[in-house]
This record gives structure tokens, C-alpha cells and sequence, in this order.
């Protein structure tokens, strides 16, 4: 075997090492939303994360610096497929009725099927407030959010310019219908779109 023989095999076991290492990041970091979108940040310790991943407390901070480390984590997972899979919405190549339509009622779903994850989200959004070491993901993940909804005005031939002011009124508008549904609203998701349908129709 020769020398660079050696390094090729050192740099393929040190590469499927990382590779299992991010794969058991992200089981443990599936297993803590379990807990934290159950009991939110305040309520949740590593102890709890640790009983419902069934694994050690050491072994959480083997793979996570601290709490902070590893809720930052877990928000910016889900909260990068979120924008993902409303992403792939906004490829689909239909009029631009058609793509708020679909676009609203993937939000409205949304709060159906992730209704405690999106209320994990807003409670980290609120301690970014008093805790500067949520500051940095929650700016990512909201940049990420206004660019969501900048791609859709611009599917939608509205400038871009209206992004922000939009975001922060569907946000608002989300937040609150996602409460609702949290107090046990089941019809809040229907409101949710006949409200943002008429929003949109006005702007688009």
C-alpha cells in the first residue's frame, strides 16, 4: 500500500466517521423535540432529553456542548425542513392564484401536523430576547423565513421590497391561529386560510 493508498483510507474512515457521528446527532436531536415541544424550553432539562432518548446524560453533552447547544440545534433542523418543504411548493409551475392557494394551505397544514414544533419555535424566538445565544439561529432561521416569502411575491410579480412587511404579517397571522389551535381551536387552520386568502388576493 502506498503512501497516499494511506491517506485515502485514513480520510474515508475519518469522513464515515463524521458521517455517524451527524447520523446520532440528529436521532438525539429528534428524540429532545419529543420533550421540548411537550414541555417547552423553560420546563425541559437535559435529564428529561436523556430519559426520553433512553441514553445517558453524558452522552448528550458528548455530542452537545450544553442545553442551549442542543435546542439550537434541534430548532434549526426543523425549522430548515419547514422552509424546505414550503420551498418545494413554490417550484410547482402553476399561475400565481394557484401558487397562493397552494401556498397558504401548506402554512395551514402546517399548523395541523406541527402545531407544538411551530410553538417550540416561538418560545426560542422569545428567549432570544432575554438570551443572546438563541440570537444568532433565530436571525437565521427568520432570514430564512422573509426569503421564503420573497420567493413568493417574486412568483407572484410583487417586489420584493414587500418582503419583510409581509412575513411579519403572516407571521402574526400564523402565531395567532397556531395558538388557537393549541387552545383546542380545531377550526383554526380553516380561519387561518380565509384570512391570509384575503390578505394575498389584496396584495397579489
Amino acid at each position: 500500500m502506498t503512501k497516499l493508498d494511506k491517506i485515502a483510507r485514513l480520510a474515508e474512515k475519518a469522513e464515515a466517521k463524521s458521517a455517524k457521528r451527524a447520523r446520532k446527532k440528529d436521532e438525539l436531536a429528534d428524540h429532545a423535540i419529543t420533550a421540548l415541544k411537550q414541555l417547552g424550553y423553560a420546563r425541559t432539562s437535559l435529564r428529561d432529553i436523556a430519559e426520553m432518548s433512553g441514553v445517558a446524560v453524558g452522552t448528550l453533552h458528548y455530542y452537545f456542548e450544553d442545553k442551549v447547544d442542543l435546542i439550537t440545534y434541534c430548532v434549526r433542523r426543523y425549522k430548515v425542513g419547514f422552509v424546505a418543504d414550503m420551498g418545494s411548493i413554490l417550484k410547482a409551475d402553476v399561475e400565481p392564484e394557484q401558487l397562493a392557494d397552494r401556498f397558504i394551505k401548506g402554512l395551514s397544514l402546517s399548523i395541523r401536523r406541527e402545531a407544538e414544533t411551530h410553538r417550540l419555535w416561538y418560545d426560542i424566538r422569545t428567549q432570544a430576547m432575554f438570551d443572546p445565544a438563541f440570537e444568532e439561529v433565530v436571525a437565521d432561521i427568520e432570514d430564512g423565513l422573509r426569503d421564503l416569502v420573497a420567493t413568493f411575491l417574486s412568483r407572484s410579480g410583487v417586489s420584493p421590497e414587500q418582503a419583510r412587511p409581509t412575513y411579519l404579517v403572516l407571521d402574526s397571522f400564523f402565531r395567532f391561529h397556531l395558538q388557537a389551535y393549541l387552545r383546542g381551536d380545531k377550526g383554526a387552520p380553516a380561519q387561518f386560510e380565509i384570512e391570509v386568502s384575503a390578505l394575498l388576493n389584496r396584495l397579489v
